[in-house]
């Protein structure tokens, strides 16, 4: 499969505008609003900054959570990593709520254009990736990832750790009242694809387990089954 080519002039990022009509009156707002204009006010006007190196900052971040992921799993079994996923669960939830309320929607947009809308926040300004998304019915959209801050660092197996902060988000997205949303990803950079693929869909108030969540479990027995077995330099 292809490989993502840069640049491009594809997608969105958070100042983007999408084709919907009702999208030229949403706001996209950020959570941490204080230390968020603080920061714009320490680069406002200045040469010298290069915003790469908050990149580089945030990568090393990632990378020290997949790796503390790691060793609580070697360490301590499921146990340990239930302890981590709470965790980073609390900071998607955190990042989310904020995220809502510092975000405007126009108030005649159908339930999937509100998830719709939401999820591209959540792509362009919580997880600061550059976007491509579209509606496909009354109950379920789809985007592309064509860039990610994680693509070249991790492995497929790796972006695990992700679903976690997505775990915490969708919790705050259903204490909201906006309704219940799910996903599930098709495609993946760090496997070989051009971009990363993700449908997300409408559950309304049914009962049982978010499949989100479901997966994450699935991906977490891996995880700890992996550790049993010889390590070979192809394992993600």
């Amino acid at each position: 499969m292809p490989r993502p080519q840069y640049p491009t002039s594809e997608g969105l990022w958070s100042r983007g505008k999408r084709g919907e009509a009702g999208y030229g009156a949403v706001r996209l707002g950020t959570p941490y609003p204080e230390a968020v204009e603080s920061f714009r006010k320490a680069v406002e006007g200045r040469l010298d900054f290069d915003p790469a190196v908050l990149f580089v900052w945030g990568t090393m971040q990632a990378t020290a959570v997949l790796n503390v992921l790691k060793a609580v799993e070697e360490t301590f079994g499921e146990a340990g990593q239930e302890l981590v996923r709470k965790a980073i669960n609390q900071a998607g939830y955190e990042a989310m709520k904020g995220f809502l309320e510092s975000s405007s929607f126009p108030d005649d947009l159908s339930e999937i254009e509100l998830a719709s809308y939401v999820v591209t926040g959540i792509n362009t300004v919580l997880y600061a990736s550059l976007e491509r998304p579209w509606i496909e019915s009354e109950n379920r959209c789809a985007f592309d990832i064509l860039w990610c801050p994680h693509q070249d660092r991790y492995t497929a197996f790796d972006c695990r750790v992700q679903r976690f902060f997505v775990e915490g988000m969708f919790h705050a997205i259903d204490d909201s009242g906006m309704g219940r949303i799910t996903a599930w990803v098709e495609k993946l950079i760090p496997r070989g694809a051009e971009c990363c693929h993700f449908v997300v869909e409408r559950t309304g108030e049914s009962d049982g387990k978010n499949p989100w969540h479901a997966y994450s479990e699935e991906l977490m027995r891996r995880a700890i089954q992996k550790l049993s077995k010889p390590k070979h330099p192809s394992d993600g």
